[in-house]
């Protein structure tokens, strides 16, 4: 359906700077920029005023910014501006009402969620209002509606080409890198409203129900009848889906939900909290001073989205290493990081004290059972030996194994914390665990140890000013590929305010290295100097 023309009347800022009759005359300010239009791509023109000819009380826009020391928008606008935008431009058409240049129009949007504002509503008042804004987009005053048709039209290349641009020129501008890397993720609620959550028996009534409303509904209302059971199937068939493979697994499924409005997402427990809701998985690989250089979203793994992850930044240079926290010890994540030579640094448990091995309140982890390569064997907590008992070839779906068991385990005083089959535990190894094995052996060094402890400061303060500066905290769009791209957008975002916070800081260390420079440099004179007291006379000292 194409979409509807826009009919409102379209707000421009008055930049002439008209004054009185009776006044007095204004000093010029010379202006290298070209007035109101961007270089055209394929003959088309954008709206793209200069913002050096907004005023206030006569004064210039960026020197008012400078003097009351609000200059952020100025690195902003410095930044966007030494970036690519022919992708976009050559996404419009030559002919109707000229469009805004998309370096005014995304740098509002940025701007715009760096402060915490997303909504589309909020945007539009934000290019009205704020200083910062004006500074970034030249003046330009979008509508909601201008702002979501943009999103919508570049969504392909912020959800990811841009995204990668954006966040090389951060680098390259902190001067940092990507040769450790450490990831991290996060559950994010969806949209939809959490009373449209159905199972599967509630789900075929409303099926039922829905298609007999279909065949006698009025023309009028048929349509809208269509579009709702074309939603309510395709909801059952992502539930079907759901529910085979956790029956592969040996779960039960017969309680699995399904949020009808938004089927895409995942009925999962909340960060924090025991509420379960529809929501996403946004996971990201942050640099050693916190730059997002690789950010993914799925409904329901984290683990599933480390190749990607890495490749994304990959692209931005080379990963030596590779750090992540115990809820990605995984043959994936193994076999990933391992295909593209990067170091793992990944415990199986939780990193404290000393033991940093996986532990569990009900039975001892198959982490607790020592292997010996030599003799084929494995030795439990209590010394006990398990040997071969059988194996699996596996097949596409499932990988083989040798299962190992012993016959001590009737007597052992230890079996409660260890098993409740008759047949005693017994322990699967798969082809992975050989690589699973070094990884532990390796988290036991303390020189490893020392390095991994890093990761907690390179990611973690990642998602809480996600959440608490950007205030993502739910997401505003429904379906998977609009989450993906509002998560880039909020990535973008932060690596723009990253690159802020580090100017702040560099400014503040170098200030106060050179003022220490000085100091050492004057000790340094002050002590080659042969100082001997001066004799004075009474008469001098008192004439």
């Amino acid at each position: 359906m194409p979409p509807k023309k826009i009919k409102r009347r379209v707000v421009k800022l008055d930049t002439s700077n008209q004054r009185s009759l009776f006044e007095e005359a204004l000093t010029p300010v010379p202006s290298t920029a070209e007035k109101g239009t961007a270089a055209p791509v394929s003959g088309i023109e954008f709206i793209d005023p200069d913002p050096r000819d907004i005023l206030l009380n006569q004064v210039r826009l960026d020197a008012h910014l400078k003097q009351t020391g609000q200059s952020q928008a100025l690195r902003v606008r410095k930044l966007l501006e030494g970036l690519d935008w022919t992708e976009f431009e050559r996404e419009y058409k030559v002919g109707g009402r000229r469009p805004y240049a998309p370096r005014a129009m995304l740098g509002l949007i940025l701007y715009g969620i760096m402060q915490g504002i997303s909504s589309l509503r909020p945007l539009e008042a934000l290019a009205r209002t704020d200083l910062g804004g004006m500074w970034i987009s030249g003046g330009i005053l979008p509508d909601h509606s201008v702002i979501g048709r943009f999103i919508q039209r570049h969504a392909e290349l912020l959800s990811g080409e841009f995204f990668e641009q954006l966040t090389a020129r951060v680098l390259k501008v902190t001067r940092s890198g990507t040769q450790t890397v450490a990831g991290d993720g996060s559950v994010i609620e969806a949209a939809a409203s959490r009373f449209q959550l159905m199972k599967a028996e509630a789900l075929n009534q409303a099926i039922e129900k829905s298609e007999s409303s279909a065949s006698t509904a009025a023309d009028a209302e048929a349509e809208k009848q269509q579009r709702r059971l074309a939603e309510l199937q395709q909801a059952q068939t992502v539930l079907h889906e759901r529910q085979q493979k956790r029956q592969s697994k040996g779960k039960p499924a017969d309680k699995l939900q399904i949020n009808v409005q938004e089927p895409d997402a995942v009925i999962q427990p909340q960060k924090g909290s025991k509420h379960f809701a529809a929501a996403y998985k946004p996971s990201v690989l942050a640099n050693e001073i916190r730059v997002i250089v690789g950010q993914a979203v799925d409904p329901g793994s984290e683990t599933g989205m480390v190749e990607g992850m890495l490749q994304q930044a990959q692209r931005l240079g080379v990963i030596e290493t590779a750090l992540f926290d115990a809820g990605y010890f995984s043959e994936g994540v193994i076999e990933a990081t391992a295909a593209r030579k990067i170091e793992l640094l990944c415990p199986e448990g939780q990193s404290q004290g000393d033991d940093w091995c996986k532990h569990s309140e009900k039975y001892y982890p198959k982490s607790r059972f020592r292997y010996d390569l030599a003799q084929d064997v494995y030795y439990c907590p209590q010394g006990h030996i398990l040997k071969p008992v059988d194996c699996y070839q596996g097949n596409e779906r499932y990988p083989g194994y040798v299962r190992y068991g012993t016959d001590a385990c009737g007597k052992c005083a230890d079996r409660d914390a260890c098993t409740k089959s008759a047949k005693g535990r017994q322990i699967k190894r798969y082809a992975a665990d050989e690589a699973k094995d070094a990884l532990r052996e390796k988290m036991r060094q303390p020189e490893v140890q020392s390095r991994y402890l890093k990761r907690q400061g390179m990611v973690e303060p990642v998602f809480s000013h996600l959440r608490y500066r950007q205030g993502l905290n739910r997401f505003r769009r429904k379906g998977l590929k609009a989450v993906r791209l509002e998560f880039s957008l909020h990535a973008m975002a932060y690596n723009l305010s990253r690159m802020l916070a580090l100017d702040v800081f560099y400014a503040g260390y170098w200030r106060r290295m050179s003022v220490s420079a000085v100091n050492n440099a004057l000790v340094r004179v002050i002590s080659r100097l042969t100082l001997t007291p001066a004799l004075y006379s009474v008469a001098a000292a008192t004439a």
